[in-house]
């Protein structure tokens, strides 16, 4: 809950800015509802304390940055909104992981994208300069020879899906670049209002976040 797992987040949808107070999560919570149930599942494996179906840091802490809408569309520039804040805050909260369950379904590339948007990469290189790394899925098209925007900017971290027995996904985007999988299919986590299982790389972004978490807080104890 929020003051406990959840310990800040922003919302930047519909014309929200961070001149708006009334868009800041930590004062008013519901403007970072999960309203479509994606966003819950990817956080819960990442931090999920559940006795059972543990997440794979789950003392991890959440930075809620809301820029999806209940469909699960949005803007280029709510992502970017999104990106600086956990760039501009990273200090505050003490940032080190952002995990971007999200792509463009129309554009995938078999080579890095820098170009494609410049604003894009600029928040993400920016985000890795703060070192912080960016993790984001590869896409679910089943494209073997390339993946999708953002996560073929350079300075992303890309993540395909793998099934039980450790094959590529048959839906996962991937490239001949450098790219790491995890498991991403069928996958049990929180959902709105209970559990539920999800596939896709979305599922497998998560626990690559999660790993670089525990490595980010073993490499600040040594």
């Amino acid at each position: 809950g929020w003051g406990n797992k959840v310990i800040a987040g922003w919302r930047f949808l519909d014309g929200c800015t961070i001149n708006n107070q009334s868009c800041n999560c930590t004062h008013n919570n519901s403007a970072c509802y999960d309203d479509n149930g994606h966003g819950t599942h990817v956080a819960g494996i990442i931090s999920s304390t559940n006795e059972t179906y543990r997440g794979v840091a789950p003392d991890s802490k959440l930075v809620v940055v809301k820029v999806l809408n209940s469909s699960g569309s949005g803007l280029e520039s709510d992502l970017i909104s999104g990106i600086n804040y956990c760039v501009d805050h990273s200090e505050e909260y003490n940032i080190s992981v952002i995990s971007m369950s999200l792509g463009d379904e129309t554009y995938h590339n078999t080579t890095y994208c820098d170009n494609c948007s410049l604003p894009l990469t600029s928040a993400i290189n920016n985000a890795t300069a703060k070192n912080i790394s960016v993790i984001v899925a590869s896409g679910n098209e089943h494209n073997s020879t390339a993946i999708s925007l953002p996560a073929c900017i350079q300075n992303a971290t890309p993540v395909g899906s793998v099934n039980g027995e450790d094959s590529i996904s048959s839906f996962s985007n991937y490239w001949d670049l450098p790219i790491l999988f995890a498991p991403g299919e069928s996958i049990y986590s929180t959902w709105s209002n209970g559990w539920s299982f999800d596939s896709g790389t979305s599922t497998a972004t998560p626990h690559v976040a999660g790993v670089f978490a525990l490595m980010r807080q073993y490499l600040s104890l040594t």
